[in-house]
Protein backbone atom coordinates (compact mmCIF):
# COMPACT_ATOMS: atom_id res chain seq x y z
CA UNK A 1 0.00 0.00 0.00
CA UNK A 2 1.44 3.37 -1.06
CA UNK A 3 1.98 6.23 1.38
CA UNK A 4 -0.67 8.40 -0.30
CA UNK A 5 -3.19 5.53 -0.04
CA UNK A 6 -2.48 5.23 3.68
CA UNK A 7 -2.89 9.00 4.13
CA UNK A 8 -6.19 8.95 2.22
CA UNK A 9 -7.48 6.17 4.46
CA UNK A 10 -6.52 8.24 7.51
CA UNK A 11 -8.27 11.29 6.05
CA UNK A 12 -11.44 9.28 5.46
CA UNK A 13 -11.39 8.02 9.05
CA UNK A 14 -10.84 11.52 10.41
CA UNK A 15 -13.72 12.88 8.30
CA UNK A 16 -15.95 10.16 9.70
CA UNK A 17 -14.90 11.01 13.25
CA UNK A 18 -15.70 14.67 12.56
CA UNK A 19 -19.11 13.67 11.16
CA UNK A 20 -18.33 15.18 7.75
CA UNK A 21 -19.43 13.81 4.37
CA UNK A 22 -17.80 14.51 1.02
CA UNK A 23 -20.56 17.04 0.42
CA UNK A 24 -19.79 18.82 3.71
CA UNK A 25 -16.10 18.87 2.88
CA UNK A 26 -16.82 20.22 -0.60
CA UNK A 27 -18.87 23.05 0.88
CA UNK A 28 -15.97 24.00 3.14
CA UNK A 29 -13.48 23.88 0.26
CA UNK A 30 -15.71 25.49 -2.38
CA UNK A 31 -15.82 22.28 -4.43
CA UNK A 32 -18.62 20.06 -5.69
CA UNK A 33 -19.25 16.70 -4.03
CA UNK A 34 -18.23 14.91 -7.25
CA UNK A 35 -14.94 16.85 -7.35
CA UNK A 36 -14.14 15.78 -3.78
CA UNK A 37 -14.98 12.13 -4.58
CA UNK A 38 -12.72 12.26 -7.63
CA UNK A 39 -9.91 13.80 -5.58
CA UNK A 40 -10.06 11.01 -2.99
CA UNK A 41 -10.42 8.31 -5.66
CA UNK A 42 -7.42 9.51 -7.69
CA UNK A 43 -5.26 10.52 -4.72
CA UNK A 44 -4.44 13.73 -6.57
CA UNK A 45 -3.85 16.15 -3.67
CA UNK A 46 -1.68 19.24 -3.82
CA UNK A 47 0.05 20.19 -0.55
CA UNK A 48 -2.13 23.29 -0.40
CA UNK A 49 -5.32 21.24 -0.80
CA UNK A 50 -4.13 18.70 1.76
CA UNK A 51 -3.44 21.54 4.19
CA UNK A 52 -6.96 22.93 3.60
CA UNK A 53 -8.54 19.53 4.30
CA UNK A 54 -6.47 19.15 7.47
CA UNK A 55 -7.69 22.59 8.62
CA UNK A 56 -11.30 21.42 8.19
CA UNK A 57 -10.71 18.43 10.50
CA UNK A 58 -8.65 20.50 12.97
CA UNK A 59 -5.33 18.81 12.24
CA UNK A 60 -2.11 19.82 10.57
CA UNK A 61 -0.16 17.76 8.04
CA UNK A 62 2.38 16.70 10.69
CA UNK A 63 -0.38 15.24 12.88
CA UNK A 64 -1.93 13.52 9.86
CA UNK A 65 1.35 11.80 9.03
CA UNK A 66 1.81 10.87 12.70
CA UNK A 67 -1.62 9.26 12.93
CA UNK A 68 -1.00 7.40 9.65
CA UNK A 69 2.39 6.05 10.76
CA UNK A 70 1.00 4.93 14.12
CA UNK A 71 -1.26 2.42 12.37
CA UNK A 72 1.60 0.68 10.52
CA UNK A 73 3.28 -2.57 11.58
CA UNK A 74 1.26 -2.84 14.77
CA UNK A 75 -1.09 -5.45 16.16
CA UNK A 76 -4.87 -5.13 16.15
CA UNK A 77 -5.54 -8.01 18.53
CA UNK A 78 -3.51 -9.65 21.29
CA UNK A 79 -4.73 -13.24 21.09
CA UNK A 80 -6.62 -15.39 23.61
CA UNK A 81 -3.59 -16.89 25.36
CA UNK A 82 -2.00 -13.50 26.00
CA UNK A 83 -5.29 -11.94 27.06
CA UNK A 84 -5.68 -14.72 29.61
CA UNK A 85 -2.15 -14.02 30.85
CA UNK A 86 -3.18 -10.42 31.53
CA UNK A 87 -6.35 -11.48 33.35
CA UNK A 88 -4.43 -13.97 35.50
CA UNK A 89 -1.99 -11.31 36.74
CA UNK A 90 -3.72 -8.15 38.12
CA UNK A 91 -0.44 -6.21 38.30
CA UNK A 92 0.41 -7.08 34.70
CA UNK A 93 -3.09 -6.01 33.66
CA UNK A 94 -2.63 -2.70 35.50
CA UNK A 95 0.73 -2.02 33.84
CA UNK A 96 -0.79 -2.90 30.45
CA UNK A 97 -3.62 -0.43 31.10
CA UNK A 98 -1.10 2.26 32.01
CA UNK A 99 1.03 1.55 28.94
CA UNK A 100 -1.94 1.61 26.57
CA UNK A 101 -2.91 4.97 28.07
CA UNK A 102 0.60 6.37 27.54
CA UNK A 103 1.81 6.49 31.15
CA UNK A 104 5.55 6.65 31.61
CA UNK A 105 7.47 4.38 33.98
CA UNK A 106 7.86 7.40 36.29
CA UNK A 107 4.09 8.01 36.24
CA UNK A 108 3.41 4.41 37.26
CA UNK A 109 6.01 4.54 40.03
CA UNK A 110 4.53 7.75 41.45
CA UNK A 111 0.92 6.57 41.37
CA UNK A 112 1.11 2.94 42.45
CA UNK A 113 2.81 1.02 45.26
CA UNK A 114 4.92 -1.08 42.92
CA UNK A 115 8.70 -1.05 43.06
CA UNK A 116 10.57 0.11 39.96
CA UNK A 117 12.26 -3.27 39.49
CA UNK A 118 8.87 -4.99 39.39
CA UNK A 119 7.45 -2.38 36.99
CA UNK A 120 10.35 -3.03 34.63
CA UNK A 121 9.87 -6.81 34.98
CA UNK A 122 6.22 -6.45 34.00
CA UNK A 123 7.09 -4.12 31.12
CA UNK A 124 9.53 -6.74 29.85
CA UNK A 125 6.62 -9.22 29.84
CA UNK A 126 4.52 -6.80 27.80
CA UNK A 127 7.45 -6.37 25.43
CA UNK A 128 7.61 -10.15 24.92
CA UNK A 129 3.85 -10.13 24.29
CA UNK A 130 4.48 -7.54 21.53
CA UNK A 131 2.07 -5.11 23.19
CA UNK A 132 4.87 -2.59 23.71
CA UNK A 133 8.52 -2.05 22.88
CA UNK A 134 10.59 -1.33 25.99
CA UNK A 135 13.23 1.17 24.92
CA UNK A 136 16.42 2.43 26.64
CA UNK A 137 15.71 4.38 29.81
CA UNK A 138 12.59 2.22 30.31
CA UNK A 139 10.66 4.30 27.79
CA UNK A 140 7.48 2.70 26.48
CA UNK A 141 6.55 2.56 22.79
CA UNK A 142 3.12 1.13 22.00
CA UNK A 143 2.87 -1.53 19.30
CA UNK A 144 -0.91 -1.48 18.82
CA UNK A 145 -2.99 0.18 16.12
CA UNK A 146 -5.66 2.80 16.72
CA UNK A 147 -8.21 0.09 15.93
CA UNK A 148 -6.80 -2.35 18.52
CA UNK A 149 -9.56 -4.34 20.23
CA UNK A 150 -10.01 -7.19 22.66
CA UNK A 151 -11.33 -10.53 21.37
CA UNK A 152 -15.11 -10.79 21.29
CA UNK A 153 -16.11 -12.89 24.31
CA UNK A 154 -12.43 -13.41 25.04
CA UNK A 155 -10.73 -13.37 28.47
CA UNK A 156 -10.65 -9.55 28.79
CA UNK A 157 -14.31 -9.07 27.79
CA UNK A 158 -15.35 -11.94 30.08
CA UNK A 159 -13.37 -10.34 32.93
CA UNK A 160 -15.12 -7.03 32.24
CA UNK A 161 -18.60 -8.61 32.25
CA UNK A 162 -18.08 -10.65 35.40
CA UNK A 163 -16.00 -8.30 37.54
CA UNK A 164 -16.12 -4.76 36.19
CA UNK A 165 -19.39 -4.03 34.38
CA UNK A 166 -21.76 -4.10 37.35
CA UNK A 167 -19.42 -1.98 39.47
CA UNK A 168 -19.23 0.55 36.65
CA UNK A 169 -22.97 0.73 35.98
CA UNK A 170 -23.87 1.02 39.67
CA UNK A 171 -21.73 4.15 40.05
CA UNK A 172 -22.84 7.79 40.19
CA UNK A 173 -23.76 9.22 36.78
CA UNK A 174 -25.37 12.38 38.19
CA UNK A 175 -22.28 14.43 39.06
CA UNK A 176 -19.13 15.43 37.25
CA UNK A 177 -18.43 14.65 33.60
CA UNK A 178 -20.78 11.66 33.43
CA UNK A 179 -23.83 10.63 31.44
CA UNK A 180 -26.05 7.58 31.26
CA UNK A 181 -28.55 7.31 28.44
CA UNK A 182 -31.11 4.52 28.30
CA UNK A 183 -33.60 4.42 25.45
CA UNK A 184 -36.11 1.78 24.41
CA UNK A 185 -38.32 1.55 21.36
CA UNK A 186 -39.28 -0.44 18.27
CA UNK A 187 -36.76 0.17 15.47
CA UNK A 188 -36.29 -1.35 12.02
CA UNK A 189 -33.06 -3.06 10.97
CA UNK A 190 -32.28 -0.03 8.82
CA UNK A 191 -32.72 2.25 11.83
CA UNK A 192 -30.51 -0.03 13.92
CA UNK A 193 -27.76 0.15 11.32
CA UNK A 194 -27.90 3.95 11.33
CA UNK A 195 -27.50 4.03 15.10
CA UNK A 196 -24.67 1.49 15.02
CA UNK A 197 -22.79 3.58 12.45
CA UNK A 198 -23.16 6.66 14.65
CA UNK A 199 -22.04 4.74 17.76
CA UNK A 200 -18.99 3.43 15.90
CA UNK A 201 -18.18 7.05 15.05
CA UNK A 202 -18.46 7.97 18.73
CA UNK A 203 -16.09 5.12 19.58
CA UNK A 204 -13.60 6.45 17.03
CA UNK A 205 -14.02 9.94 18.50
CA UNK A 206 -13.19 8.56 21.95
CA UNK A 207 -10.01 6.96 20.56
CA UNK A 208 -9.10 10.18 18.73
CA UNK A 209 -9.52 12.29 21.88
CA UNK A 210 -7.39 9.79 23.83
CA UNK A 211 -4.69 10.21 21.19
CA UNK A 212 -4.86 14.01 21.41
CA UNK A 213 -5.01 14.16 25.20
CA UNK A 214 -2.02 11.89 25.74
CA UNK A 215 0.08 14.98 24.97
CA UNK A 216 -1.31 16.59 28.12
CA UNK A 217 0.30 16.06 31.56
CA UNK A 218 -0.94 13.03 33.45
CA UNK A 219 -2.27 15.33 36.20
CA UNK A 220 -4.82 16.70 33.70
CA UNK A 221 -6.05 13.25 32.61
CA UNK A 222 -8.48 11.00 34.46
CA UNK A 223 -9.34 7.35 33.83
CA UNK A 224 -12.53 7.40 31.79
CA UNK A 225 -14.74 4.53 30.66
CA UNK A 226 -17.41 4.64 27.97
CA UNK A 227 -19.72 1.72 27.28
CA UNK A 228 -22.02 1.74 24.27
CA UNK A 229 -24.52 -1.06 23.73
CA UNK A 230 -27.31 -1.83 21.29
CA UNK A 231 -29.13 -5.11 20.64
CA UNK A 232 -32.58 -6.63 20.18
CA UNK A 233 -33.89 -7.10 23.69
CA UNK A 234 -37.15 -7.00 25.62
CA UNK A 235 -37.67 -6.94 29.36
CA UNK A 236 -38.24 -10.50 30.63
CA UNK A 237 -41.33 -9.40 32.56
CA UNK A 238 -42.81 -8.29 29.22
CA UNK A 239 -41.90 -11.38 27.22
CA UNK A 240 -43.57 -13.58 29.83
CA UNK A 241 -46.87 -11.91 28.94
CA UNK A 242 -46.51 -12.44 25.19
CA UNK A 243 -48.90 -14.77 23.37
CA UNK A 244 -47.27 -17.86 21.94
Amino acid sequence: MSDITKIIQTLKRQLKIAGLTYRNLGERLGLSESAVKQMFASGNFSLRRLDEICAVINMDITELVEVTSESEARIEELGETLEQELVDDPKLLLIAYCAVNHWTTTDILQHYMIEEAEIVRLLVKLDRMKLIELQPGNKIRLLITNSFKWINDGPIETFFRTQVRDEFLQGDFQTGAAIQLIRNGDITKKGQRKIIERLEGIGELFDDICREDRKRPLSERKGTTMMLALRNWEFTAFTKLERT
